[in-house]
């Protein structure tokens, strides 16, 4: 039996991001404060609330991760989870915390041991188990979720009925908790002892350490598995805490100077001295040249290697990916515009970004950040009484720029490397999608449709910058389809994992997909509908004429569209189609016509207008008139399944045609013996543009008869 593995990896990737989400608020907060107390003196009272605030999340970050995972991991997050890690995380802390340990062994005070005791005391670790222990807080979140999950729905006797379902969750939580406690009070020690370990060895690789860590968080980045190893190095998981001890500045230095052993210490130990200056910051410090500098000089490369017709596409998606880069940190719009199609330059990536990472821990040049490595970050960090020498990160950036220009300038013309506008029109493709008002709702659709339809989907969430999806078959799943929406990327971390790389805009997208999951509107997957209708009413690859006459149409009065019908049949209303989408107006007001013919037949263009779009699987296609009124044509129900089959292209996209050109030709016998219904809606997808849809006729109808006539929005 085949075991998922990458699958669990990567929600709890994704549920870690919940909680790193709250980081810059402590990054923003701890930065002013420490901008104002270089200027007007520690003492400043502004200055001490600003720092003080900004700890209150550092120092609190294994109850937030104990929230983020629980809510994050929860089948539906709903919020009887989240109580239930808080639980999971208080029951951890009050019963396995130093005060509870020292009293179940009669130790008035841990901290007033001396000799021997002292030692056997750190040694187990129990210091470290309190607020900021994230271990313990992904522990107690894991916990909590997996209840929810497992009884959320159980149901008790009718005398227990009040503490059925989700109300069951917490009680459980916390009594599972207790037991997991009492485990841990024996095991601890050696867990302890073993992440300490591991983490001092990690630090005593000193920079070559950084720079290996540096290289394996780039290369993980396609499986999304980059956060989970992230969180080893950047919280308190095995005893590094860098963003952690960082962002505590001038508590770190406080920390380091108390510090009487390595296990107290903050930073290295090393002859019976604590050291976090230019230490403190290293696992951070090297990306800030990269995703500052070195990747927009890689995005300047792509771009002048770009095919000269397509350098405006280009360039537009190279200097938007570039100054997200430079001023957030957020670099995965860039990195996966080559990640797939140059896999070459992105392992030279990674090992630039290994280099980085190890310059900067040698020369002991340290930075922090609280969201990722952009200008808005250096700023920030850069009066963190534990900045060293920060500025010479932004010397080492040029370099860098430089750096990433010439290697990649280099192998992109020496190899012919197919980097965006080099080899086919793929930039052209990105135009299919949407653009205004309906783009994100267009982009939506056609991600759901090249998901293998709303039957196909099986979980769906989001992190920084890219969907999470959980698929039941990935043989449905359309790559090509997907990258149409304008998204970066697409990857497959395992056999029933989906991740679609949107860029910092992913929320909405989110919450795009989702509402039409749930409600199926503008349209719905299973039948095809949801990436036609979108590129019908959307499609900015018409010729300019027609392009201007839709511009001017909607913007003033426009006349009233007869639409006729594409083949011979019966007329109907669409509360007629069996289809919930077509039949409650969801993809678009029009109508609907059942064949006649039994062996093929030809589905014509009602209208005069233009092809804007012909559906990869021949099902459906998509026409805009002379005064910019879109339709969608829809060729049977769910027979966007049928991957093709049965259809023939008669036309093709771009076409300027009449009404009653042949269109589509359908082997209408074969599709029937599948037992396809082939009712066809025509709709009009584009809502503002339709004032209502009269029909002319119900009932048979030759090819070009009026069937329905259009009544524009004014």
């Amino acid at each position: 039996m085949k075991i998922d593995v990458m699958g669990p990896l990567q929600r709890l990737g994704k549920a870690l991001m919940g909680a790193v989400a709250v980081l810059p608020v402590a990054a923003i907060l701890s930065g002013l404060g420490y901008w104002i107390s270089s200027a007007a003196g520690p003492d400043n009272l502004a200055a001490q609330l600003l720092i003080s605030s900004g700890d209150a999340v550092l120092a609190n970050l294994g109850w937030i991760f104990a929230i983020a995972i629980a809510f994050g991991l929860a089948k539906d997050s709903n919020g009887a989870a989240a109580l239930s890690g808080f639980l999971a995380f208080a029951t951890f802390m009050k019963l396995l915390g130093p005060e509870a340990v020292a009293g179940y062994r009669g130790i008035e005070d841990p901290t007033a041991l001396t000799g021997d005791e002292a030692l056997q005391w750190a040694s187990e670790g129990w210091n470290a188990v309190g607020g900021g222990n994230v271990l313990f807080g992904i522990l107690a979140g894991i916990m909590a979720a997996w209840v929810y999950n497992r009884f959320h729905g159980t149901k008790l006797p009718d005398f227990l009925a009040f503490f059925s379902g989700r109300r069951l969750v917490p009680i459980l939580t916390a009594i599972i908790a207790m037991v997991i406690s009492g485990i841990l009070y024996f095991v601890w020690p050696f867990i302890y002892n073993a992440l300490f370990n591991f983490g001092t060895s990690i630090q005593g690789l000193g920079a070559a350490g950084a720079g290996i860590y540096g290289v394996a968080n780039r290369l993980l980045i396609p499986t999304g598995l980059h956060h989970a190893l992230n969180s080893v190095f950047w919280f308190d998981v095995i005893g590094i805490n860098d963003i952690g001890n960082f962002q505590a500045g001038q508590k770190t230095i406080e920390a380091a100077a108390a510090a009487t052993s390595a296990a107290d210490c903050p930073g290295i130990w090393a002859n019976g001295q604590c050291t976090v200056e230019g230490v403190v910051g290293r696992y951070q410090a090297g990306f800030f040249p990269v995703m500052m500098f070195g990747l927009p000089g890689a995005a300047l490369a792509m771009y002048l290697r770009a095919d000269k017709k397509k350098r405006k596409v280009v360039g537009s998606l190279m200097a938007a990916g570039a100054l997200a880069s430079f001023f957030t940190g957020v670099t995965e719009p860039l990195e996966f515009s080559f990640m797939f199609v140059a896999p070459l330059l992105y392992v030279v990536h990674a090992l630039l970004m290994g280099l980085s990472v190890f310059i900067a821990s040698t020369m002991e040049w340290t930075a922090g950040f609280g969201f990722s490595a952009g200008f808005v970050d250096m700023l920030l960090s850069s009066q963190n009484p534990l900045a060293n020498k920060w500025y010479m990160l932004l010397v080492m950036g040029v370099g860098f720029f430089f750096l990433y220009f010439v290697i990649f300038y280099f192998l992109i013309g020496w190899l012919n490397l197919k980097t965006p506008g080099r080899g086919e029109d793929e930039a052209e493709d990105a135009e299919d999608s949407a653009t205004g008002d309906d783009k994100t709702a267009a982009d939506a659709a056609r991600i759901i449709e090249g998901l293998g339809g709303k039957d196909n989907i099986d979980s769906l969430d989001y992190c920084t910058t890219r969907l999470r999806v959980g698929v039941k078959d990935r043989a449905l799943v359309d790559d090509s389809l997907i990258k149409r929406a304008a998204v970066s990327g697409v990857i497959h971390p395992s056999e029933k994992s989906v991740q679609v790389i949107v860029g910092p805009a992913v929320q909405f997208m989110y919450d795009e997909v989702s509402h039409q999951l749930r409600h199926g509107s503008p349209a719905l997957a299973t039948t095809g509908a949801a990436s036609a209708a979108g590129a019908a009413g959307a499609s900015a690859s018409v010729p300019a004429g027609a392009g201007a006459a839709s511009a001017q149409s909607i913007s003033g009065d426009a006349a009233d569209v007869d639409v006729r019908a594409p083949f011979a049949g019966d007329v109907v209303a669409l509360s007629q189609v069996p289809d919930a989408s077509f039949a409650q107006g969801m993809v678009g007001e029009g109508f609907a016509v059942m064949p006649d013919a039994v062996d093929a037949f030809d589905v014509c263009a009602p209208v005069d207008g233009t092809i804007t779009m012909i559906f990869k699987t021949r099902h459906a296609f998509g026409m805009k008139t002379a005064d910019g009124l879109d339709l969608l044509i829809h060729i049977g129900i769910d027979t966007v399944e049928l991957k093709g089959e049965g259809f023939t292209a008669l036309a093709k996209k771009g076409d300027t045609v009449t009404a009653g050109t042949p269109i589509i030709a359908v082997e209408a016998q074969k599709l029937r013996e599948r037992g396809v219904n082939l009712i066809t809606p025509v709709v009009c997808p584009t809502a503002k543009q339709v004032a209502g849809v009269d029909i002319a006729r119900e009932g048979h109808a030759q090819p070009g008869d009026v069937a329905a006539t259009v009544k524009r929005s004014s």
